[in-house]
């Protein structure tokens, strides 16, 4: 295939896995967000996690989840929800000549309604680095860098 084809490729698998972590946090389904850095890392306000089960508790233990009549509830996979939408949107690719890693830096916006409000809680940018492999594209790390800070308080645990 030539690198044309392989970078528009590339760029429509990455993008769907960058919408499907976005998707997985809005489900609370945290498994799959752990399963998306099984081979990578997330930093998350200056320390790294490596792996699936170090990023499934830090998403689990860190979110506030919700029950259906919006009381805070523990996380049980697609039995809450952080009444949360992540949108991702401004995505930018840069290839090496072999196409087998790319870096991709993206703009995110978090709302999150309760009570009947829809408030934007967060934004910022990503900067995230893929790899190819045998298995296919994969999350090799990701940087979250929240630089327009709403009220995250009934998103995010305090400590």
């Amino acid at each position: 295939m030539n690198r044309v084809l392989e970078m528009m490729d590339a760029r429509m698998t990455i993008a769907n896995l960058m919408f499907e972590y976005a998707e997985a946090v809005d489900r609370a389904d945290m498994e799959t967000v752990g399963t998306l850095f099984g081979r990578g890392l997330i930093d998350s306000g200056g320390v790294w996690h490596r792996g699936e089960q170090a990023v499934f508790e830090l998403y689990s233990s860190t979110i506030i989840f919700y029950d259906q009549d919006e009381q805070p509830t523990d996380y049980r996979r697609f039995q809450c929800s952080p009444r949360t939408r992540h949108v991702t949107t401004n995505l930018h690719f840069t290839f090496d000549e072999a196409v087998r890693r790319a870096e991709v830096r993206s703009y995110f916006t978090v709302y999150q309604t309760l009570a009947g409000a829809t408030t934007i809680i967060a934004g910022g940018r990503y900067e995230d680095s893929f790899e190819k492999d045998a298995a296919g594209w994969h999350f090799a790390e990701r940087r979250i860098l929240v630089e327009n800070r709403g009220d995250m308080n009934r998103h995010l645990r305090a400590g």
